[in-house]
């Protein structure tokens, strides 16, 4: 009986020590990431705070002193199906993360498949498809810019040298021009994300498989494709989000929408950030402008749930996930 009490005081000893020592690990802790903790509470949450409140007055950005509650105005204003520049600039972003989207998906697994080969000079190619990817998007929208220029561009440049007196308006005509920077601009990164989902497969089932009499594409498509979907998954999601926000490429290009300035961005360019951008900028409509971007918020929002719903039907985890069936 004696022995009995001794280990269960021992036993209650150790859990008073170990609860301390979770304490103290707890503390460490939180005091490790407390930079970054007060960054996020005071350089996001706050000011996201702070965004949606301004969503529904009518501030402005100089009428503290008179600013007033509207309600949903804001949102009734954008949504309303006469304002024809929100969903012009609404139409335009989904029509190019349609496209953006998928391309880029497509090649970036492509080249992973293929810089995954037994290759000569593997990693000078790894390399060069890499590159555009950590170079400034500013440099690289300018780059285009002058390189597709009607008048001084190098490609017609190129052109007028085999037939002279042409020059093609690539820039001012040609919608596919974004969509060829962005696949071009994100294509590396995304095929080292693929890359390193495609090492991670194990060598073993693609060996089964071809013992079993599998040929290399059906391999891909039964064994490597179904492993790789949480990859392509988490590509799709980043892939949607970056697309529905783009900006910077058409304004690096065009100028700030023309709004201001004397530069007409073709109306197949005008974004939905952009017109955010110039409702905030150019008119001093803060109010309606946080609104614009809490709308697009919830669009990629419902989109992101959409795609977690619809994942449980063809993302293939090794390990069971939360709410699966046995």
């Amino acid at each position: 009986m004696h022995d009995v009490l001794t280990m269960v005081k021992r036993s209650g000893e150790g859990r008073r020590v170990m609860t301390a020592r979770a304490r103290q690990e707890a503390r460490d802790f939180f005091l490790m990431i407390s930079p970054w903790l007060l960054g996020f509470i005071f350089l996001s949450v706050i000011p996201l705070l702070l965004g949606l409140v301004a969503s529904f007055t009518n501030y402005n950005g100089l009428n503290l002193g008179t600013i007033k509650f509207v309600g949903l105005d804001n949102y009734k204003r954008a949504l309303n199906l006469e304002n024809k520049d929100f969903w012009l600039s609404l139409r335009n972003t989904f029509m190019y993360m349609l496209i953006a989207v998928p391309v880029g998906q497509v090649l970036s697994l492509g080249l992973a498949a293929l810089m995954n080969q037994k290759l000569k000079a593997r990693p000078l190619f790894r390399l060069m498809y890499y590159i555009p990817s950590v170079i400034p998007l500013a440099a690289a929208a300018r780059a285009w810019s002058m390189m597709w220029n009607k008048n001084s561009g190098l490609v017609n440049a190129l052109l007028s040298f085999m037939r002279p007196g042409t020059a093609i308006n690539w820039v001012g005509d040609h919608f596919y021009l974004i969509l060829y920077l962005y696949v071009w601009w994100h294509v590396g990164g995304g095929m080292i994300i693929y890359l390193a989902g495609l090492q991670g497969i194990p060598s073993e089932l693609k060996e089964a498989a071809t013992i079993d009499g599998a040929s290399k594409v059906q391999t891909f498509r039964h064994v490597t494709l179904p492993l790789l979907t949480p990859v392509i998954f988490f590509q799709t999601i980043l892939g949607i989000i970056g697309a529905l926000q783009t900006l910077d490429v058409p304004i690096l290009i065009y100028g700030r929408a023309g709004l201001s300035g004397n530069i007409q961005m073709p109306q197949k360019y005008y974004m939905y950030m952009i017109y955010v951008y110039s409702q905030v900028f150019d008119f001093q409509r803060y109010g309606y402008g946080v609104a614009l971007a809490w709308i697009i918020f919830i669009i990629v929002l419902l989109l992101t749930l959409l795609l977690l719903y619809t994942s449980r039907y063809w993302v293939y985890y090794e390990v069971p996930q939360e709410g699966d069936t046995a």
